[in-house]
């Protein structure tokens, strides 16, 4: 048993180690001089920083239980919001239904990251500061984006999110042989600017689609 064991931890971590290379590649191609998409993208030392020293089928998550019961109100004050089966809130003003049994990472107080088991996808959520015109600002992005590994554009465009203004990033890479695939959503609500992100195996694609369009449903800007 003890070896099967050894091998699980070293497989967790080697997935870990994947996911956390491409999470640097995906900074890399967000990263600009005058700023990145939503203001603050994780740059390639930021996401480099999850502890991969750690075991991660043990390592404890920055909050291990994200505030999912909505606080009492008070007489003559409005209800607390309510949210979708399964949603949580995060710190970043926002709430939303991650998959169960994937890791949690949180990069800052805004922004927080669930990859699942097996290492072949990972999610994003985040807010910060609206700065600017948001497709002015992914297309800047876009124009530098292509020192990744055969990087290719499938689309940049805008749309909407919700009846929000909203920008749409889709585009491939390859890192260590394998092909992957990013899609970025970024909207603008009153002045704050949120991403629902995730890059996976173009091998998993369609349930890695399933994946994303559910956690997208589940949205909530707080």
């Amino acid at each position: 048993a003890r070896p099967r064991a050894g091998h699980r931890r070293t497989m967790l971590a080697a997935a870990a180690a994947t996911v956390t290379t491409v999470g640097a590649v995906v900074g890399i191609l967000l990263a600009t001089s005058s700023g990145s998409p939503g203001g603050d993208a994780p740059r390639a030392d930021a996401s480099a920083s999850a502890p991969l020293t750690t075991d991660p089928a043990t390592a404890p998550t920055a909050d291990p239980t994200p505030d999912s019961t909505p606080s009492a109100t008070v007489e003559g004050t409005s209800r607390p919001q309510s949210l979708p089966p399964g949603a949580h809130r995060e710190a970043g003003g926002f709430a939303w239904a991650t998959p169960e049994g994937w890791r949690r990472d949180v990069k800052t107080g805004a922004e927080v990251h669930y990859t699942s088991p097996d290492g072949t996808q990972e999610l994003v959520g985040k807010s910060s500061l609206a700065r600017g015109d948001l497709l002015k600002t992914w297309q800047t992005s876009e124009r530098n984006a292509h020192q990744g590994q055969d990087y290719r554009k499938i689309r940049l465009e805008e749309t909407t999110f919700r009846g929000h203004p909203a920008v749409v990033w889709e585009y491939t890479f390859t890192l260590q042989g394998v092909h992957w695939h990013a899609r970025l959503l970024g909207f603008n609500v009153d002045g704050t600017s949120y991403q629902i992100n995730t890059w996976y195996d173009s091998g998993i694609e369609p349930e890695a689609l399933r994946t994303y369009e559910k956690v997208k449903d589940s949205f909530t800007v707080l």
